[in-house]
């Protein structure tokens, strides 16, 4: 009996030696704290690209502001102070021969649909084309006259002798086409215009004549030397 019991009891100890005494048994990796590191992305970083309007930039025409000189055909020798705001343009006409009158119209790209009254009681309408910057042209008509022709040239602004800003001339005029010069040191020189020609007086009682080529808005003199336009102001 002896025996048996101690038999009994070297089993029972073999097997509670062979359990584990604690802790998890699984062969399952356990799981790390730390994060991998990201990868780079493989896509380059994006910016943000302005978005094209469109828009191109367009030569502004240039204001009808100002006094303009009538320089021939038959609507009569006159100057027109014109006023812009938009595309409205009102005017003011004053006669060599003393009348009076005034003209109306709107701009729609270079053209000036307008009407005109005097003085006198006539009246008409018609329209004038900006043909260039210092020129305008074009058809009018009443109950008296069908194809009547007006044309206005732009004189009194700033003048510069030789394209040279150095030498400005300042030229106005009246509605008589009597003109002034004012040089750059205050030197005033009189002359006239006539028709589409501009005239200086010079020393010894003779004058230079101007012819202005209007597409190089420049002022040839019949001396060799030149104008060009450099702005109302």
């Amino acid at each position: 009996m002896i025996l048996i019991a101690l038999t009994a009891c070297a089993l029972f100890a073999a097997r509670v030696s062979a359990q584990p005494s604690g802790g998890k048994t699984s062969d399952t990796p356990a799981k790390t704290s730390g994060h991998p590191s990201a990868k780079p992305s493989a896509k380059p970083p994006t910016t943000s690209t302005p978005r094209s309007t469109g828009a191109t930039s367009r030569g502004a025409i240039a204001s009808l502001d100002g006094k303009w000189w009538t320089s021939g055909n038959d609507f009569g020798d006159s100057e027109v102070v014109f006023t812009q705001s938009g595309s409205t343009v009102s005017g003011e006409i004053h006669y060599a021969d003393g009348r009076t009158g005034t003209v109306t119209g709107t701009l729609v790209g270079k053209r000036l649909q307008h009407t005109w009254t005097n003085s006198s009681g006539e009246s008409g309408s018609g329209w004038l084309e900006l043909s260039w910057n210092n020129f305008l042209g074009g058809p009018w008509h009443n109950q008296r006259v069908r194809d009547g022709s007006w044309t206005l040239m732009r004189v009194e602004g700033r003048w510069c002798l030789g394209g040279s800003r150095d030498r400005i001339r300042t030229v106005t005029h009246n509605a008589r086409g009597e003109v002034l010069s004012i040089t750059e040191d205050g030197t005033r020189d009189t002359g006239r215009i006539e028709g589409p020609w501009v005239y200086l007086d010079s020393d010894g009682g003779t004058s230079l004549k101007g012819d202005i080529d209007f597409r190089a808005n420049r002022l040839n003199w019949s001396s060799g030397f030149f104008w060009t336009w450099c702005g109302r102001r």
